[in-house]
């Protein structure tokens, strides 16, 4: 037989590989926690990457306004705009209560919370301003540090380098030890800006912003606000921000990749992205229409999450990389005024 013949005779065969096997996963790396001012104080549970509720907590019996939230040790805590200052230990996973902290007589109105070395630590909207060490796993005070007379009003914690520092009103910065509740140094804002609302860190600083007006809610036409950032060995001024608005409150403040972010209670909402090490400005975002009166800022997973003054309350997430917008969150019909965000990676 040829080989042609043998050729024409013979069986050819393609062999196809099998068809691409796609197997669609979502990872859900933590999710956003949203406190209202509301009574009783709720706070909802919400998935970052699709934007919906997940669960929400109810806040026991005189327990309203959740004006501040943390996290510490897998736990959620909401502090409460109550007098006296109640503070909730959370479940995140089933979002009910575990336990509450009730403060000393004369603790009233938690307005900051922040972890430190295993403890949460409250500031109150008194005069002089109340700054308590708790101990979490008892829900038990440890410790309470009395401000000066001229330092009333804690509106904000943070923590950097293991040692506390707490934000007042009346313009005033303090560095605190943790271990003894003393402070160490302070700093005074500038004379323009005299009035403290924010507190964060990034790469050894601390930035505070601050403002012409001692309440958020007044004379919004003729403020003006800044944002300064502090050496925190020294406590001592390095450099001015100011917005390019104006007027302007700079509300929150929230880090995320090296970068700060600021965002002012203006109508609709506006968030700039700042470079800490110049104080430039790099990109900002403007929030939709509606989405006024942004009140708080917290990051997880690589985005930004806003939350506003408005009705319903509403939570944006926005890619920081380009300062666009992404998805809104919508709260349940009663849960108004988003005052508080934190976050929790799992």
């Amino acid at each position: 037989m040829s080989t042609i013949q043998g050729l024409m005779k013979a069986n050819f065969y393609i062999v196809c590989p099998p068809p691409p096997v796609t197997t669609t996963t979502t990872t859900t790396v933590g999710y956003v926690f949203a406190g209202y001012h509301t009574t009783p104080g709720y706070v909802d549970k919400i998935s970052p990457s699709t934007m919906t509720l997940v669960k929400t907590f109810t806040a026991p019996s005189r327990h309203n306004q959740v004006w501040a939230l943390t996290t510490l040790s897998g736990y959620v805590f909401p502090g409460d705009n109550t007098s006296p200052g109640y503070v909730d230990k959370v479940s995140p996973s089933t979002m009910t209560l575990v336990k509450s902290y009730t403060p000393p007589s004369g603790h009233h109105y938690v307005y900051a919370l922040t972890p430190l070395s295993g403890y949460v630590f409250v500031g109150y909207r008194t005069s002089p301003g109340l700054v308590d060490k708790i101990d979490p796993s008892t829900m038990s005070l440890v410790k309470t540090l009395t401000a000066p007379s001229n330092a009333a009003i804690v509106r904000a914690l943070t923590t950097l380098s293991g040692y506390l520092f707490a934000g007042y009103s009346t313009g005033y910065v303090a560095k605190i030890s943790p271990s003894t509740m003393s402070i160490v140094k302070t700093f005074t804002a500038p004379s323009k800006y005299p009035y403290v609302y924010f507190l964060t860190s990034i790469s050894g600083y601390l930035f505070v912003s601050c403002d012409s007006n001692s309440d958020i809610g007044t004379n919004r036409t003729s403020r003006s606000g800044s944002i300064v950032k502090v050496d925190a060995s020294t406590m001592s001024l390095v450099k001015t921000y100011t917005p390019p608005l104006s007027p302007v409150t700079v509300r929150a403040l929230t880090t995320l990749s090296g970068y700060l972010f600021a965002g002012y209670s203006t109508t609709p909402g506006y968030i700039a992205k700042i470079s800490p090490s110049t104080m430039n400005l790099v990109k900002t975002f403007t929030a939709p229409s509606g989405h006024d009166m942004l009140r708080v800022l917290t990051n997880i997973s690589g985005y930004v999450f806003a939350g506003y003054l408005i009705t319903p309350g509403r939570v944006d997430k926005i890619n920081p990389s380009t300062m666009s917008f992404v998805k809104t969150f919508t709260a349940p019909s009663g849960h108004n005024q988003v005052w508080s965000l934190t976050s929790l990676a799992t």
